[in-house]
């Protein structure tokens, strides 16, 4: 689930997978990565009203230790009356463990489990605010196409944009106060620079790529980005979840100056989310590049299909992995200051 910005290394969380258009998937980047985005931005910010309207908002509490607080909230065990249950066990938490914080994070649940109506082997809406599926061979992101949905994360980013401006947030969401709001705006913005958490490949029974279409679309060829594609280790979402936990200390603290190059968007504030999910999506086609896959295996968790990755994937990863975590931070202080200029 989480892990601290201090470097730890973090194992391959593999997700339940169930067999619908939208469906499981783990946090984008860890806390690693979140954390970092919240870093760059918070040097980006420094000295402007972006920054003085952060504090306002958070208090104590700083842009990287928020980061990480949508992720957080998956310990409300909405089985359980609502109750968190994993004190202690992800550090990155902690200042969120106390009974004034957990009655949030319980409340914020409450009021975004099940009011999208998710479908039977669905995760509960807040969950779903994490990710989309689009197929990359689309190079962009269409709403409604295959794999995206109502909830998804670009309508994430949107709604949380929406509140922070002032205006009124669209169903499902529910976001009382700022704090949500923003909270969820740091995540989500980590999320979005995730390449698997916004675009994804659909494989047919023998393995080979197709591109779904909405009147013929086969649910058992969802690969829920990447979750359903193993390897040995893990599967291929987790690997690159865990990408930031294998970057050194220079290389995250070296993450701000990359940051400063990074293009300003374009247009209006409201039109940033889909265009940023569209630079991803284009991105995440260098996810799949020199992977083949065998012919799908139906496990007690789902459709599977096993790949082997390249000899020079890691290398290829990493590379990767530092200019989304830059551009991450960038647009988040981008964002911040087009809030409060």
């Amino acid at each position: 689930m989480l892990h601290s910005f201090v470097k730890q290394r973090a194992g391959v969380l593999l997700v339940s997978l169930a067999c619908a258009s939208i469906s499981q998937q783990a946090q984008a980047f860890a806390a690693v990565g979140h954390s970092a985005v919240g870093d760059v931005a918070a040097v980006l910010i420094k000295g402007s009203r972006a920054e003085a309207e952060v504090k306002r908002i958070l208090g104590p509490v700083s842009l990287h230790d928020i980061a990480v607080w949508a992720d957080c909230v998956k310990g409300i065990d909405a089985y359980n009356d609502f109750k968190y249950t994993v004190t202690g066990r992800y550090p990155e938490c902690a200042p969120f463990e106390n009974a004034a914080e957990e009655l949030l994070m319980r409340d914020y649940v409450q009021r975004n489990n099940d009011a999208c109506a998710p479908k039977p082997g669905e995760e509960s809406c807040h969950k779903q605010y994490h990710y989309t599926n689009p197929a990359v061979q689309t190079g962009r992101y269409v709403a409604g196409a295959v794999g995206t949905g109502k909830n998804d994360i670009v309508m994430s980013l949107r709604a949380a944009i929406t509140r922070l401006q002032g205006g009124v947030v669209p169903a499902p969401y529910s976001l009382t106060n700022e704090r949500e709001a923003l909270a969820l705006l740091v995540h989500v913005l980590g999320d979005l620079h995730q390449p698997l958490h916004v675009g994804s490949i659909y494989l047919d029974a023998e393995g080979k790529v197709i591109v779904p279409q909405a009147e013929s679309y086969d649910p058992l060829s969802h690969t829920v980005g990447g979750n359903a594609i193993t390897m040995v280790g893990g599967n291929l979402h987790g690997y690159w979840d865990n990408a930031p936990n294998r970057l050194s200390e220079a290389e995250l603290q070296a993450l701000p100056e990359a940051a400063r190059a990074v293009a300003a968007s374009a247009g209006a504030v409201n039109t940033w989310p889909q265009a940023w999910a569209d630079d991803t999506i284009q991105q995440a086609t260098q996810v799949f590049e020199g992977l083949s896959y065998g012919a799908r295996q139906q496990s007690l968790r789902g459709p599977r299909w096993l790949t082997t990755l390249p000899p020079d994937y890691d290398a290829r990863s990493l590379a990767l992995t530092k200019a989304q975590l830059a551009k991450g931070g960038a647009r988040l202080a981008q964002l911040l200051k087009a809030l409060w200029p």
